[in-house]
């Protein structure tokens, strides 16, 4: 029922300040603490693989099994500090597979949304999504190949790249992805300030553990 918090200006590169950069090109978000990538051992190396494949993010399905998008479907139930944590996880694992240390001075960045259905539906039984970014310092030259490893990482756990730009003279790259099961998002991109990497999950919506659920 959600509309995926990004939106095409959401998709650009931006400053990691709390105020949207460049147009409003980042999203909207507020300083929290931050979590530091996981080191590369056999257990954690499993444990990445459950994030990676949407563990964590169970989806409702319909009796056939297939995630339903009928408007009063039922939605998933998630607390804000469950969706928290595994945003955090995800973004440590993301990390991870780049080789890269989450920066302490840039964020990290939480952004709480109401979610708005499809014909613009506003709730008011504290349905939300998340949309969580990390910032890496990382030389600009370095960033297509970090990034290359996140995208081959992506594609061995079943996340979708639906976009992925490399601008060699530059030393850009861009990458947008989709889990289409959990329906979560990704984003990992060379931002501002210089030599700056962006690593940004964003949830599918959720719903409270003891709310009801409101009928449209």
């Amino acid at each position: 029922m959600s509309r995926g918090p990004f939106s095409a200006a959401a998709l650009a590169s931006g400053d990691p300040s709390g105020a949207p950069p460049g147009g409003g090109s980042e999203p909207r978000a507020s300083v929290r603490r931050r979590r530091r990538p996981f080191t590369s051992v056999p257990l954690v190396l499993s444990l990445l693989s459950l994030l990676f494949t949407g563990a964590c993010v169970s989806q409702p399905s319909d009796p056939a099994g297939k995630p339903s998008d009928h408007i009063n479907a039922p939605l998933p139930r998630k607390s804000r500090a469950d969706a928290l944590a595994w945003a955090k996880s995800y973004t440590s694992t993301m990390a991870h597979y780049a080789d890269v240390k989450i920066a302490d001075d840039l964020g990290p960045f939480t952004d709480f949304e109401a979610c708005v259905g499809k014909n613009d539906e506003v709730a008011d039984d504290g349905r939300f999504s998340l949309t969580y970014t990390v910032y890496a310092h990382l030389p600009r030259e370095q960033h297509i190949a970090a990034v290359r490893k996140l995208r081959t990482a992506l594609k061995d756990h079943g996340v979708d790249v639906t976009d992925y730009t490399e601008e060699a003279e530059a030393h850009k790259v861009t990458l947008y992805g989709k889990q289409r099961t959990e329906k979560f998002l990704i984003i990992a991109d060379t931002v501002k300030p210089p030599n700056t990497l962006r690593l940004s999950v964003s949830t599918s919506c959720f719903l409270p553990p003891d709310a009801k659920q409101q009928q449209f």
